[in-house]
């Protein structure tokens, strides 16, 4: 029988160690710029760990930004359709501007990286279209929204789009007081139902 090679076990705290690595040398350089094989000397990790365990740059710097910022709406339960929403997209507002900027980098990165692309949406944008239709199948059981409203195909889009598209169009970040109204007067109507505060 051959020798079956170990899987390399990692501690919470040492991938946690990798991960901040990671993030600070995408900020520094540049996801395009960043190696493995920096990425192993600064994370005193072998090469070799790396691609067993991610198997490669764009998982483990997915994984790296999605440990510091897990996707909104994650393990969100308010009791209200409006109170998960809010709960969700609420901790957008405190996300730093640099961190704003290290997603614009690895997005934009990605639209000609297919390794990454594909890394982003499996460790990123699965889990949270998961988590939204959690909240929205709650939100059809209580009896909050119809089932299966036509919005709901979009709802991913338009919770992103306060922190991916309003900066660029007035150069600030949104507060959670913007965040509120967007949801009030944006998310829910979409979803056929109206802000408990109207």
């Amino acid at each position: 029988m051959w020798p079956v090679e170990r899987r390399s076990r990692l501690s919470p705290e040492r991938e946690a160690e990798i991960f901040a690595t990671v993030e600070r040398l995408v900020r520094e350089l540049g996801y395009e710029k960043v190696t493995i094989q920096q990425i192993a000397t600064e994370a005193h990790i072998s090469t070799a760990t790396i691609y067993r365990r991610w198997n490669g740059k764009s998982r483990l710097v997915a994984e790296s930004v999605r440990h510091r910022e897990p996707p909104p709406l994650e393990a969100v339960d308010t009791g209200s359709l409006r109170g998960d929403l809010l709960a969700g997209v609420g901790p957008m507002a405190s996300t730093a501007p640099d961190d704003h900027a290290i997603m614009a980098g690895i997005h934009n990165a990605a639209r000609t990286d297919r390794e990454l692309a594909d890394a982003i949406r499996e460790v990123m944008t699965v889990p949270m279209e998961r988590a939204i239709e959690t909240v929205i199948e709650r939100a059809i059981e209580r009896g909050e929204i119809a089932p299966d409203p036509p919005a709901l195909r979009f709802i991913h889009e338009l919770l992103l789009a306060p922190v991916a598209v309003s900066p660029m169009i007035t150069g600030q970040h949104p507060d959670e007081e913007y965040l509120a109204a967007y949801v009030d007067t944006v998310i829910l109507p979409a979803l056929g139902t109206v802000s408990a505060t109207t």
